[in-house]
């Protein structure tokens, strides 16, 4: 019961770590909109969640650290 703030830690990690690089993963999948300014959206969001998942993981890692 000691170590539950770190599970918990590594549980955010782990899902943030997951969902930055599957954002990151979709952005390199083709859309098959054919409104530019739509795929260009998406895109963007890709990245950006991406770059934040990515972000939120690594502050887990220093939190566990």
């Amino acid at each position: 019961m000691e170590n539950i703030l770190d599970a918990l830690l590594f549980a955010v990690l782990v899902a943030a770590g997951g969902l930055g690089l599957s954002s990151w993963l979709m952005f390199f999948i083709p859309a098959d909109v054919n409104d530019r300014e739509a795929v260009q959206r998406q895109r963007f969001e890709n990245i950006f969640f991406g770059l934040a998942g990515i972000v939120i993981m690594l502050v887990m890692w220093y939190a566990i650290s």
